[in-house]
């Protein structure tokens, strides 16, 4: 890439060296002397068209004065060809270029900054399939058009897809190119975990759609569960409870938790409850709300769960639940043991009124 401080200071040594104040030299090229000041300090570049006139203005030859001074190019230096091509909006004759091998394409990355979008995109659709590699794409796919840049990806994806180009340019790409690429991989694969990293770049709608594949077989569990933090509340909170009535897979929901709303959530803990699925309220426990805990007590007072099952759950009880068990459950029921277990959640005076009782009922 051309470096903008260098340039410019390649400029005012050359200003300098002419005797010509800001002023003066701003006049000569038809442009503010704030922008010359700017220029000089680093802080921007001479536009395209702009570059063949100061180049002439200061008697130095386009290439010294991108290169700033250096007058050991490589030999294949050929950005001044470039400079002047398209300074007159030859975008044809710059490819050529390329093309024939008379210029690096490394040379169209390193001025890609100072080349108008519309330009460059004109530039890339004239240049041969083989000078487009990961390391080019990847440098010109912020200057280039959305356009051209799609239709690049298309072209280098039609066999492959290379997952590392992919990568480092979704952000550049459109939806529909994006789309396209996730369902091809979609076709070759059911765990397509590649997906994951384009996630972010997908639109949700496209997601949620996406999600339903898991339903017949072309998509797995494991990859939704990837997906999750990409996929709308309503789609996901719609996939987890479809047809959990009839079957109730812990090891699909599990994985999900994180990411359901607590409606949901209350509805599957109390599927769960009265399907006997204990094992899973407990894996459940760290994302179950309050309102469904005191179900679950009030279950567990009524005898319709078992008291050492709810202990288990203890350490994500609020303590006013822990109370209100205790102090409706028979104390018959309420050994020495399971006291023991629920002491470390209870308030200092519940527990000696408990005991008392307890104490009382021997």
């Amino acid at each position: 890439m051309v470096d903008s401080r260098k340039i410019g200071a390649y400029i005012s040594k050359l200003r300098k060296e002419k005797d010509l104040t800001q002023v003066e030299l701003a006049d000569k090229l038809n442009i503010s002397h704030q922008a010359v000041s700017k220029w000089e300090r680093g802080e921007s570049l001479p536009d395209i068209m702009t570059i063949p006139i100061i180049a002439n203005e200061l008697e130095v030859s386009i290439d010294l004065l991108m290169s700033a001074g250096n007058k050991q190019p490589k030999p294949s230096k050929q950005i001044g060809k470039m400079v002047e091509h398209l300074s007159a909006d030859q975008t044809e004759e710059v490819a050529d270029l390329i093309n024939s091998g008379a210029a690096d394409v490394k040379e169209l990355i390193d001025i890609a900054p100072l080349i108008k979008t519309s330009q460059l995109s004109k530039v890339s659709e004239k240049m041969d399939a083989t000078a487009w590699n990961l390391d080019t794409i990847v440098h010109l796919a912020p200057f280039l058009s959305t356009e051209a840049l799609d239709e690049i990806v298309i072209q280098v994806t039609k066999e492959t897809i290379d997952w590392k180009i992919v990568q480092r340019i979704a952000p550049f790409l459109s939806s529909s190119t994006l789309h396209s690429i996730a369902n091809q991989v979609i076709s070759e694969s059911i765990e397509p975990i590649e997906l994951v990293q384009l996630a972010p770049f997908l639109d949700e709608e496209y997601i949620d759609n996406l999600i339903w594949k898991v339903q017949n077989g072309q998509l797995t569990w494991k990859f939704i569960t990837n997906m999750a933090p990409f996929i709308s509340d309503t789609a996901l909170n719609n996939l987890v409870l479809q047809g959990i009535d009839d079957m109730f897979n812990e090891e699909h929901i599990i994985g999900l938790a994180p990411f359901l709303e607590e409606d949901t959530i209350e509805h599957l803990v109390s599927i769960a409850s009265s399907k006997g699925e204990w094992s899973f309220i407990q894996k459940m426990a760290p994302f179950i709300g309050e309102a469904s805990f005191n179900e679950l007590v009030d279950k567990a007072v009524n005898g319709e769960i078992e008291l050492e099952q709810l202990i288990e759950l203890a350490p994500f009880l609020e303590e006013d639940a822990i109370d209100q068990l205790l102090s409706n459950m028979d104390a018959d029921k309420l050994s020495p043991q399971l006291l023991a277990k629920l002491a470390p959640f209870i308030e200092e005076n519940s527990l000696g009124r408990i005991v008392k009782q307890l104490l009382k009922t021997k």
